[in-house]
C-alpha cells in the first residue's frame, strides 16, 4: 500500500486554529533594530509609536482667510500676509485683521481665523475693512497647539504593523525613526525533479509555475524573498543547500512535505538538528506543510508542491509565523457569509476560493483544483470553513494579495 500524504491524513496534525499557540510558544522573536520606518513597510513595532513634538506645533488657520482680533462683524484690515512656515509679520490689536493662508501661525493677539468666503472687503477711504458675511453661522478656522496630539502621546502601539499611514503619522510627529522587528527575510526553495524553470518543456516535466510568483505572495504577508533557488529531489544536495551562509531568518521551501519515496524533506531536518513544530495541519489542500526551528536559528516554512495547496498553506500559516516572529498584536480576523459551500466532514478545515458578490455574502468559486491557481482568477479571498459549516456559515475570510 503506498504512503499517505497530509493532504489526506490529518490525524497528527494541528488545527488552523492553534498555529498561532504553537509558534509563540516555540520561536523566539528576531532581533530588534533601529531603522527609518520609510524604509520598514511590513515590519513591526517593538515600542509604541511616541509623539515627538505636539501637531500643530503652534495655532495655525484651518482655512485660506483673515485673522481677526475681536469679536467683529468688522475689523480693520492691516497690510500684509501670514504665511505657513514663517513668523507672523504683525501683532493684532482690537478690531484688526490681516490676511492669513492655510498652515500660517496665527499672529498675536488673534482671537480667530475667518475664511475668505465667510466675509468681505472694502474700501472705506483710506482703510480697507473686512466685514463677516450675515448670512453665514459665524465659525472659528483656527487650529490650535495640540489639537491632534502633543508630546508624548501614545499614536499606535506596541505590536503595530508599519504601514504606509503609521509612516505619515511618524513623519507629522517628528518620530521617523524607531525600533523594529522585520520584515522578515526568507531565502525560498522550490524543489522537484519535475519543476522545469525556463527553457523547453520535456516529457513528465511541468513548468515553474509557482515559483515566479511566490515572492508576491511572500510579501502580501510581509516576508521578503532573498533568492528563489530550485533543486532536484536529492537529499545530499538539499541538506548542503541548508549549510549556505545567508543573513535571512527565514527558508521557505516549495514540495518535498508529503510521505512518498521522493519527499525527503523530514529526513534531512533530522540529520541537520532541527525541532520540528508542525508536521501537518488538519486543513485542505495545504495541509502537508511542516513549520521548523533549525538549528542555526532560521525557522523553516515548508509548503506543499502544489500551487494552490503551497498559497493556501503560506496566507494561513505566514501571518501566525509573522506574528510569532515579530511580537506583532493580531488584526481582528475577517469574516463572511458564506451562501453556497459545505465544508467536508473529515475533522478538517476545508480552504475555498471565494468572492464577494451582491448583497454582502461570498460564494465559492468551486471545488479547489490544486495543481494550478486559476480558481484564484476570480477570487477576492479564501475562505476557511470549518468542520460541518453549512450554507450561510459565517466563516472567517483571507484576502488574497493581489
Amino acid at each position: 500500500m503506498g504512503a499517505v500524504s497530509l493532504e489526506e491524513d490529518t490525524g497528527a496534525a494541528v488545527s488552523v486554529d492553534d498555529i498561532d499557540a504553537v509558534l509563540a510558544a516555540a520561536l523566539p522573536p528576531v532581533p530588534v533594530r533601529y531603522a527609518p520606518l520609510v524604509d520598514a513597510l511590513g515590519a513591526t513595532l517593538v515600542g509604541p509609536l511616541v509623539a515627538d513634538c505636539a501637531l500643530p506645533a503652534a495655532d495655525t488657520a484651518a482655512m485660506d482667510g483673515f485673522a481677526v482680533s475681536g469679536p467683529g462683524p468688522q475689523w480693520t484690515l492691516r497690510p500684509g500676509l501670514c504665511a505657513a512656515g514663517k513668523p507672523a509679520p504683525i501683532a493684532l490689536g482690537a478690531g484688526e485683521a490681516v490676511r492669513i493662508s492655510t498652515g500660517a501661525p496665527t499672529p498675536p493677539g488673534a482671537t480667530a481665523v475667518v475664511r475668505w468666503e465667510h466675509v468681505r472687503t472694502e474700501r472705506r477711504g483710506r482703510r480697507w475693512v473686512v466685514t463677516e458675511a450675515p448670512e453665514v453661522s459665524r465659525r472659528n478656522d483656527i487650529r490650535r497647539r495640540g489639537e491632534y496630539w502633543c508630546a508624548g502621546d501614545e499614536l499606535a502601539p506596541a505590536g503595530a504593523r508599519v504601514d504606509p499611514a503609521l509612516v505619515s503619522v511618524a513623519f507629522s510627529a517628528d518620530a521617523p525613526i524607531a525600533a523594529i522587528r522585520g520584515p522578515l527575510r526568507a531565502d525560498v526553495l522550490i524543489t522537484g525533479d519535475e519543476i522545469r524553470a525556463p527553457g523547453l518543456r520535456a516529457e513528465g516535466r511541468v513548468r515553474d509555475a509557482l515559483g515566479p510568483v511566490l515572492p508576491h505572495y511572500l510579501r502580501g504577508r510581509d516576508i521578503d524573498c532573498r533568492q528563489v533557488w530550485r533543486l532536484p529531489d536529492d537529499r545530499a544536495v538539499l541538506r548542503s543547500w541548508f549549510d549556505l551562509d545567508t543573513d535571512a531568518e527565514l527558508v521557505v521551501s516549495v514540495g518535498a512535505t508529503g510521505r512518498g519515496a521522493a519527499d525527503g524533506l523530514r529526513d534531512v531536518l533530522a540529520e541537520i538538528g532541527a525541532q520540528i513544530l508542525i508536521d501537518g495541519v488538519r486543513m485542505r489542500p495545504g495541509g502537508s506543510q511542516i513549520v521548523a526551528r533549525l538549528a542555526d536559528g532560521r525557522t523553516l516554512l515548508a509548503l506543499p508542491g502544489n500551487p494552490l495547496a503551497a498559497i493556501s498553506a503560506l496566507l494561513v500559516t505566514g501571518e501566525s509565523l509573522v506574528r510569532a516572529l515579530t511580537g506583532r498584536s493580531p488584526s481582528p480576523p475577517r469574516w463572511g457569509r458564506i451562501a453556497d459551500a459545505l465544508a467536508l466532514e473529515l475533522g478538517c478545515t476545508r480552504v475555498v476560493p471565494a468572492r464577494q458578490v451582491d448583497g454582502g455574502v461570498w460564494r465559492t468559486v468551486g471545488a479547489a483544483r490544486t495543481p494550478h491557481l486559476a480558481d484564484l482568477l476570480a477570487a477576492q479571498a479564501l475562505a476557511l470553513l470549518p468542520p460541518g459549516s453549512g450554507r450561510g456559515a459565517l466563516v472567517e475570510v483571507l484576502p488574497i494579495p493581489q
